[in-house]
């Protein structure tokens, strides 16, 4: 999955948690399988890892370490990404820009992105 992809979903996610967060009699309580869209997107943005039987548990180790801390980076350079957008809006004090407007904003901006990549 590539940066813009990732930042997409985060747009979806906090789009998804504000939403229920302005209109929280409307939100349902979860099935407990029901692993919603922070579930989906985290199976879909952590990567598949193959083994080898040959495999030492060091080297084992030293790869699973090594993808896994990449996919969460790129989460958390995501997510960060968008606390930052939103949090330069909210300083500038525009009453103006709503916060769903930022995050429409950021979700564009990753289309374009990655509409010309």
């Amino acid at each position: 999955m590539d940066q813009n992809e990732v930042v997409k979903k985060v747009v979806a996610i906090l789009t998804e948690a504000y939403d229920d967060f302005r209109q929280p009699d409307s939100a349902e309580t979860p099935d407990a399988e029901d692993t919603g869209l922070i579930g989906q997107f985290l199976t879909e943005a952590m990567p598949r890892i193959e083994l080898s039987e040959d495999d030492s548990l060091e080297e084992i180790a030293e790869r699973v370490g090594r993808e896994i801390g990449t996919a969460v980076t790129q989460l958390a350079a995501a997510f960060a990404s968008a606390y930052i957008q939103l949090a330069l809006v909210h300083d500038e004090g525009d009453p103006d820009v709503p916060s769903a407007q930022v995050l429409r904003e950021l979700a564009i901006r990753a289309e374009t992105s990655e509409d010309d990549a």
